[in-house]
């Protein structure tokens, strides 16, 4: 398959055309991070940044972007874009993991206030109300005392009836600080159950999301595993018969992804890895789509 012709301007305003754009020696060329932005994210970011002309990427790109040895790669995210890519689905998988992302939204727990505080609140709140009592008490007792002694009672009477005043607001304000306290436990309670649902419903949607993976990396394994046992015996590489069997490292899988996609933007390519397969053809045979080298 003769893969596209790409534009890739760089900084200084020079232009590189071809479906292989080998950028090794070129001063202006920018670092490889920098191109694979480009790449990926399409237009340049500044003007001093490079751009890439190319067809629009697939969503295995951003796995396959750069090609360079040391690279971390997400295997079984890149075999399930692989798949998404070439017409798989997971089935009911994804229509389930749909209805319970849809029941976390609505899981969402609810705000509680501080609870701390209420509760400090309302105890606040009794221990007052129990002292003024026992004021009450005490004050109506020596009432009772100065009446017995015939003496007058009006001081007396009139802190009482104060006494009695703060009592009632008191005990006003311990019934709605109680009240208060109720309702935000409540809450709480709600709040809890809510994070607990969501928790479980959080765990089942983890598991719908790696059988769905599981699913789509089986369905394109046979197609990634042809493209391991392509690569050259510099690479080392063994995909077995499932996912779980692939031996070898991140950068022959990454390859091997590469290979079985639809390779329609540049991938960047580092030098080094060119000198694996053996020289420039070799490494664009095997790729067969647009290549810059980087």
């Amino acid at each position: 398959m003769t893969a596209r012709p790409i534009r890739v301007r760089l900084p200084d305003a020079s232009l590189h055309v071809g479906p292989v754009v080998d950028l090794r020696g070129v001063d202006a060329a920018p670092d490889a991070a920098t191109l694979r932005r480009a790449v990926v994210g399409g237009l340049p970011a500044e003007p001093a940044a490079p751009s890439v002309v190319r067809p629009a990427p697939t969503p295995v790109h951003p796995f396959v972007a750069r090609l360079a040895a040391g690279s971390s790669f997400d295997r079984r995210g890149a075999l399930a874009a692989l798949a998404r890519v070439r017409g798989h689905d997971a089935g009911g998988a994804l229509t389930e993991l749909e209805r319970v992302r849809e029941a976390i939204a609505e899981a969402a727990p609810a705000e509680s206030a501080d609870l701390a505080a209420a509760r400090r609140r309302a105890a606040e709140a009794g221990a007052e109300t129990d002292r003024l009592r026992e004021r009450v008490a005490t004050i109506r007792g020596r009432v009772e005392a100065v009446r017995e002694a015939g003496g007058d009672a009006d001081a007396v009477e009139a802190e009482l009836a104060a006494a009695m005043r703060r009592l009632s607001e008191v005990s006003t304000d311990r019934v709605a600080a109680r009240q208060r306290l109720d309702a935000l436990e409540t809450e709480a309670r709600r709040a809890r159950d809510s994070r607990e649902a969501r928790m479980r419903l959080e765990d089942r949607a983890a598991n719908l999301e790696r059988d769905a993976r599981r699913t789509l990396a089986a369905a394109v394994y046979d197609a990634f595993a042809a493209a391991v046992a392509a690569l050259p015996p510099a690479f080392d590489a063994d995909a077995g018969t499932e996912p779980g069997e692939f031996a070898g490292d991140p950068l022959s899988a990454t390859l091997a992804v590469a290979r079985a996609a639809p390779l329609r933007a540049p991938v960047v390519v580092d030098p080094a890895v060119v000198d694996r397969f053996g020289g420039l053809t070799r490494s664009v045979r095997y790729l067969s789509g647009p290549v810059v080298v980087r």
